[in-house]
């Protein structure tokens, strides 16, 4: 009797961004089907469902179904996450298909998702027409094809605004006509739920009087087991810094720093594609506060945040607005790298088309890092009948914001110490420093050998990743590591990652193997057997 004769049936999945064999489920019990050949109800005495919350690395017995009894499993999901499914068979003789439920794939998988992602509208603001939106979105497993932005005048007809989707973002979009608007931000997870948020934006003779643009209702739908986090700062008064790694736990004085950090895996540029011509052989840096001419101040509207890159050769995409019939017959490409004070004609293109190639070095200049630092971008259209709008003056704001960071992290691994409060537990250190650190930075890995293969000191959870796929962990300096019961060798070599938002990454490794078996055998009950006198 083979496992092909029992079918188990994933019924009603909700279409998402899931794997292609991986069923989402928007309640927590499921009724699981079952089907099997009617010639071999004969031969069967039992069904028993396996269940995995792990990936198949633990299995449980679940449920025991009877033939012509019992025509489904249902399985209730503790908590939302991945589970697998098997079935074996057990024949009136007592034998089971499959004989272990380890070696053979899932018949079916299953992502329960019952909760609705977290919407929350930060800020919309009105600046004469422009309106700028930031956004914070918390989903496990959300279908970003199903992300929308869109702003109403009357409240009934919404109009979608083209937006990047992303967990945490912003836009700024024109809005025709002086009225009051509704803006409104929507996501729909892999399993169906929707939630929204949305807020009123004042008309602009009410913003030009003074009253503030988001001045009314913001509300926000959904809900999630993470906690809600700290709306970010809006505006150029409140920037961002990075805040500094923790240090490490107290390094005994014995040479104990494993040096490392050299930059591992950075991306390269892209071949560049034809930019133009540069109007200009150079932009200079920012000039310092109170070089800019005179009654020229910063931009008083709102700054988009910077995106984080680690090339100084992209593509930068756009729409035209109001294109005529005589289309679109060149491109100016203005730079700023003083946040608006001054501007700079970087390059001019001939019937452009979008994407744009955008080449930031100078002269073909070799020293990449001199191009580092933050840029602004606006794009000037001109038509055919050579009409354009006006091009960016002393205060305007940049459309766009990039940070070109080529230089990876710094990160150094120290001794691991052993952890005083918990047996088989080792506290493993680093640092790790970088202006643009990425959110959850670190991972850590193990091997026999200095060179790999390398394993996952903790390893990832997320939905579709492997059990190879380490864990991204936060900067805090040190981990503590339970070693699994019979772990395969007493000295290992440990790797430490770190990344930042813009890509670069930098890897510290121990030159030597740490001593991992920190047992220190005892002999216990001492008896005396055997010999004596009669």
């Amino acid at each position: 009797m083979g496992i092909s004769t029992i079918t188990l049936l994933g019924m009603l999945c909700t279409p998402g961004q899931a794997p292609a064999d991986m069923t989402t489920w928007n309640t927590p019990s499921m009724k699981i089907p079952i089907d099997y050949h009617p010639s071999k109800r004969g031969e069967i005495k039992e069904l028993l469902l396996y269940v995995s919350a792990d990936q198949g690395q633990t299995w449980q017995q679940h449920a025991v179904a009877i033939p012509d009894k019992d025509q489904n499993f249902t399985f209730n999901a503790p908590a939302d996450g991945v589970y697998w499914f098997n079935m074996v068979i057990v024949d009136k003789s007592g034998r089971r298909e499959p004989a272990d439920v380890f070696k053979v794939s899932p018949a079916l998988k299953v992502l329960f998702d019952t909760k609705k992602p977290v919407v929350n509208i930060a800020s919309a603001q009105r600046t004469g027409d422009d309106v700028t939106v930031v956004w914070k979105v918390i989903e496990k497993n959300p279908d970003w094809s199903k992300f929308k932005l869109e702003y109403s005048t009357n409240g009934t007809s919404w109009i979608p605004v083209p937006t990047r989707p992303e967990a945490d973002g912003s836009n700024q979009f024109k809005l025709p006509g002086s009225g009051a608007a509704t803006v409104r931000i929507s996501l729909t997870d892999v399993a169906g739920h929707t939630s929204e948020a949305t807020a009123q934006v004042a008309g602009s003779a009410a913003v030009a009087a003074g009253k503030p643009a988001n001045d009314t209702l913001m509300t926000a739908s959904g809900t999630s087991d993470l906690p809600t986090p700290p709306l970010p700062g809006v505006g150029p008064t409140s920037p961002t810094s990075p805040s500094p790694p923790t240090p490490p736990p107290p390094v005994p004085d014995r040479g104990n720093r494993i040096d490392g950090g050299a930059p591992s895996n950075i991306v390269m540029p892209p071949t560049p594609g034809t930019p133009g011509t540069p109007m200009l052989p150079t932009i200079d840096a920012a000039p310092p506060v109170g070089a800019a001419p005179v009654g020229v101040s910063p931009p008083t509207s709102y700054l988009p945040a910077p995106q984080a890159i680690n090339v100084t050769t992209f593509k930068m995409a756009y729409e035209v607005e109001d294109r005529g019939s005589s289309g679109v017959a060149k491109a100016e490409v203005w730079v700023t790298r003083d946040e608006g004070r001054n501007w700079t004609r970087w390059t001019e293109i001939d019937k452009p088309e979008s994407p744009l190639s955008i080449d930031l070095t100078t002269n073909g200049a070799k020293d990449l890092k001199a191009s580092e630092g933050i840029y602004g971008f606006r794009v000037i259209l001109q038509s055919g009948a050579g009409l354009s709008r006006p091009a960016p003056k002393p205060g305007d704001a940049p459309d766009l914001r990039v940070e070109v960071d080529i230089t990876a992290p710094t990160v150094h691994i120290f001794e691991p110490v052993p952890d005083a409060t918990q047996k088989d537990t080792m506290i493993l250190r680093w640092s790790a420093s970088d202006q643009n650190l990425a959110a959850d930075p670190i991972t850590i890995e193990w091997s026999d050998g200095p060179k790999g293969p390398w394993i996952p000191v903790a390893a990832s959870e997320s939905l579709g990743s492997s059990s190879g796929v380490a864990k991204r962990l936060p900067n805090t300096g040190s981990f503590p590591w339970k070693l699994p019961a019979n772990f395969p060798t007493h000295k290992v070599y440990l790797k430490v990652t770190a990344r930042d938002t813009a890509g670069n990454i930098a890897e510290a490794t121990t030159g030597r193997p740490i001593l991992v078996d920190l047992n220190k055998p005892a002999a216990v009950k001492l008896n005396i057997v055997g010999g004596g006198s009669k």
